[in-house]
């Protein structure tokens, strides 16, 4: 087994040793030329990055500054028009006097005044109170009271299983209205009704809910439930949602109007999260009834509840400003802090919009603690305006730059413009408003970044290019080599093979020259007679030995021809049939001496061929003397000649060893043979006939193939093209064909 690995490794060894060479002086190199390429492009791009970055950090520097003292004169205008109202005689200043503050300064978009925690001043319209903090009078806990809501809360739970559960709509309606029956609370009576109403929506009985809801609307317009929520407002949600199902549009628009605007004025009274609450509810049902084809003026509908909405908005902002500074200010009066005329500041995001909230601290009568707490909400718009159009023009800025002010938690605040890329470059403002970073933002790709892509993507090409030129380059070297190895090993070969083949026939012709020259010197004239029937078989043998030398010595100078392109042909009309019977029969007696019966099939007539009948006879000589060389237990062999359409096709089958399937696209290469045996010297050969036919037939516009099974033999088939004058003459009748043959004019009718 190892021998036989050696013997392999042996065959195979120029092709190893070009693969080492392709990976050690090519592969590897241009590897390492690409990773040291990518690494060198990454490193100046890194740099090129540094750079730019440092450039723009030292511009958001530049900003920082600028914008620090901006807002540093900014906040002395609003400081010094707070002072003015409270400063002089330090007193909480009146509801007049913040009204002209926010309509004099353009920056205070808003004012907020807290006399003490819980206790709102300003606006007059907005408080902290919120659902259950009343000082409302609870009903007294009596027995009656203890057995009406054990009562209640009995049939409330039947009543739900009945709803919720096993979906017994009737079942449920009977339990809440035996409820209304048996208290005399009206709170529970009106959460009964509540109940009832709502069942009936479920069951699609639209009349009697929208009667049930309105009956409690006006019944008990100011009752709460248990969660201290106001039963007026699901009513209202329920009334405008089955006037919807009723079809009746209009009413059910106007319904929920009034259900926004009531929640609006009561929402002082209702916690933040009951009022998101409906107010979604109404923002659901609204753009379906809107739609309405029924409203004659939608559009005042429309604007009316934008309207609402923005109103709405802006409350619970104010609300949530109220919330945020109160509990600024429970922090300071818990912790005794002492009074600084100073203003603080708050940046945050109410509802998705960035705001800034600016506030100090109210004196005491003593002037030295903290008791209340003034608020300024300061107008965003007015300060963009105000800030970047001065910073930009003084920094000199292109187009390409933006600026942006973040809060704590890098959201956007103001700025040129928002940008949804990172910043370039972020520096955090002084005191007191170090919560605000300046960030620095590319608007579009910068020209030096655009010109470092464009750099980038060039050397990335070039480089690509130049790998793939040094990879095709070494692909078409090894081709190149393998194909130069393949050939000289080849013609090694070949020289053996001519070796053997002209040594064998000039052995014989000399040992039959030998054996004539000594029977002629011992002759006598009895044996006349005998000496001349063997001289006649030796002088035979040198003949055919003779001509196979000539065809050797022929194919071997053709193939120099070819090779060298100075091949020529003596081309003239002749009989196809004539030129494959005399190759035939020239060979037949070869064949017959070493055994092989030889038949021939002309289908007769066959036109005539413009072709050089000694270069077709080589073909088919060369072709019968492949079929003898490689036919061992058959010995037989046909030839055919017929025309098909407008070509000559002649065959040559063997029921010979055949050609594996692997092989038939190489056995016309120059000095191949398909099998191992054809290096015996029984077959001998020289690799060159089938190489000599198909140069020989494609230059009479031909082409020559071959079918093969092995074990069963193979054809090769050629063709000749019938010239078109040929076929010209043949499509005329007898008398035509001797005018054309004669030169006299014909006439053709159609």
């Amino acid at each position: 087994m190892l021998n036989t690995l050696f013997k392999m490794l042996n065959r195979q060894w120029n092709e190893i040793r070009m693969g080492l060479i392709f990976l050690g002086l090519i592969l590897i190199p241009s590897g390492l030329l690409a990773y040291f390429s990518l690494r060198a492009i990454e490193n100046e791009k890194l740099l090129s990055k540094e750079r730019l970055q440092e450039s723009y950090s030292q511009f958001a520097r530049l900003a920082t500054r600028e914008i620090d003292d901006e807002l540093e004169d900014v906040e002395k205008r609003w400081s010094s028009a707070v002072r003015r109202i409270i400063d002089k005689d330090v007193r909480i200043p009146a509801p007049e006097e913040l009204d002209e503050l926010t309509q004099t300064e353009p920056l205070i978009a808003a004012c907020y005044l807290l006399t003490a925690p819980g206790k709102v001043a300003y606006p007059p319209d907005l408080s902290l109170r919120e659902a259950g903090s009343s000082s409302e009078q609870a009903p007294m806990e009596s027995e009656l009271f203890h057995r009406e809501h054990e009562l209640f809360n009995r049939l409330v739970t039947r009543g739900e299983e009945l709803e919720y559960l096993s979906y017994d709509l009737k079942g449920a309606i009977a339990t809440y209205r035996e409820i209304a029956a048996q208290v005399t609370s009206p709170q529970l009576h009106a959460m009964a009704e509540s109940y009832v109403g709502r069942a009936l929506m479920k069951q699609g009985e639209w009349t009697e809910a929208l009667t049930t809801f309105q009956d409690l609307l006006v019944k008990y317009p100011e009752m709460r439930d248990l969660n201290k929520m106001y039963l007026r407002f699901p009513a209202q949600y329920q009334i405008a949602v089955a006037l919807d199902n009723l079809e009746r549009d209009q009413e059910a628009v106007e319904t929920l109007f009034r259900f926004n605007q009531d929640l609006l004025e009561r929402s002082d009274v209702i916690s933040p999260l009951q009022y998101s609450f409906f107010l979604d509810q109404i923002r659901n049902l609204a753009p379906r009834l809107l739609a309405s084809p029924e409203l004659s003026v939608s559009q005042s509908y429309q604007a009316e509840l934008e309207a609402l909405a923005e109103q709405s908005k802006k409350h619970i902002r104010e609300k949530y400003f109220l919330q945020l500074l109160d509990r600024k200010l429970y922090e300071m009066v818990i912790a005794r802090k002492e009074y600084k005329a100073k203003f603080r500041y708050v940046s945050e995001e109410a509802d998705g919009d960035p705001f800034l909230l600016a506030y100090r601290a109210l004196p005491d009568p003593s002037g030295i603690y903290t008791t209340g707490l003034l608020g300024l909400q300061i107008n965003l718009e007015q300060l963009r305006q105000k800030l970047f159009p001065t910073i930009l023009r003084n920094l000199k800025s292109s187009d390409q730059v933006t600026l942006a002010i973040l809060n704590e938690s890098g959201d956007y605040v103001i700025g040129t413009a928002r940008s949804t890329e990172p910043p370039i470059a972020v520096r955090t403002l002084e005191e007191p408003f170090e919560f605000w970073q300046v960030a620095v933002y590319l608007s579009e790709a910068a020209p030096a970044a655009q010109r470092w892509d464009f750099r980038t993507t060039l050397s990335l090409w070039l480089i690509s290019l130049l790998l793939l030129s040094i990879l095709l380059g070494a692909y078409i070297f090894i081709r190149r080599a393998r194909r130069e190895a393949y050939l000289s090993q080849m013609k090694s070969t070949f020289v053996s093979n001519v070796s053997h083949e002209l040594r064998t026939p000039l052995a014989s012709i000399k040992m039959l020259a030998e054996l004539l020259e000594m029977q002629l010197a011992g002759q006598s004239a009895t044996a006349s007679e005998n000496f001349k029937a063997r001289a006649e078989n030796y002088l035979g043998i040198i003949r055919r030995e003779c001509s196979r030398l000539g065809r050797l010595i022929e194919n071997v100078l053709d193939f120099s021809k070819i090779e060298r392109g100075v091949k020529q042909y003596s081309f003239e009309y002749e009989d196809p049939a004539a030129v494959v019977r005399m190759a035939v029969d020239s060979f037949r007696p070869h064949a017959e001496e070493q055994g092989f019966t030889l038949a021939l099939d002309i289908a007769e007539p066959l036109p005539e061929l413009r072709l050089d009948a000694d270069a077709i006879s080589q073909v088919i000589l060369n072709l019968l003397s492949n079929a003898v060389k490689y036919s061992d237990a058959v010995k037989d062999i046909r030839v055919r000649a017929y025309q098909k359409n407008t070509n000559v096709v002649i065959e040559v089958s063997d029921r010979g060893i055949g050609i594996a399937a692997a092989e038939l696209s190489k056995v016309f290469d120059d000095f191949y043979r398909a099998d191992q045996r054809l290096n015996s010297q029984k077959q001998g050969g020289m690799g060159l006939g089938l190489t000599l036919a198909r140069q020989i037939v494609r230059a009479h516009g031909g082409e020559i193939s071959v079918r093969s099974e092995v074990g069963q033999g193979s054809t090769f088939t050629f063709t000749l093209p019938i010239p078109e004058s040929v076929m010209l003459e043949n499509s005329l009748g007898e008398e035509a064909q001797k005018a054309l043959r004669s030169g006299r004019e014909i006439e053709v009718v159609p």
